[in-house]
């Protein structure tokens, strides 16, 4: 199985960057990873959202693959506990699942395509996180549920 993290524009927070970093690093001891960046859409204050969702939204589909597992966040999504997150990542190795892949939207969050495109959105809580943030627990969670499913310490 490998993990695929699809993210719009890069991590700028030198605190975020080295957290999802360092559990990428992590995550390599348990699966294959990729982390993707996409490019964030050019914007002024009178650029309408819609086009700059849907610009980046292009842009990210351009990643996925036939075969995906597609989960895109959003805070209207689906929440998980650590334990039954790691089950839901642990049934895809069971399956034999070639790729899950995870999508962070920008600054606007994500496209009613990409959204609608999905397989499953996932809310890492209902408040509103900064992309940077939301890419650094994301990254943490993936780690901590496969430490969960292989009873390591880490997660207590």
């Amino acid at each position: 199985m490998k993990i695929t993290f699809i993210s719009v524009g890069s991590v700028k927070k030198a605190f975020a960057k080295e957290g999802v970093d360092e559990y990428l690093r992590r995550i390599r001891n348990y699966s294959q990873v990729e982390s993707v960046e996409v490019k964030e859409e050019s914007s002024s204050p009178k650029t309408p959202r819609e086009r700059i969702l849907k610009k980046e939204g292009e842009r990210i589909l351009g990643k996925l693959a036939k075969g995906d597992y597609v989960v895109a966040l959003a805070d209207s999504g689906r929440e998980f506990a650590s334990a039954s997150f790691a089950s839901f990542v642990e049934g895809f190795r069971v399956l034999g699942k070639k790729n899950l892949c995870f999508i962070t939207g920008g600054a606007f969050g994500l496209h009613k395509d990409v959204l609608g495109s999905a397989d499953m959105i996932l809310s890492l809580s209902k408040m509103t996180l900064p992309h940077d943030l939301a890419r650094l627990v994301l990254t943490e969670q993936v780690y901590r549920a496969f430490t969960i499913i292989r009873n390591e310490p880490y997660s207590h």
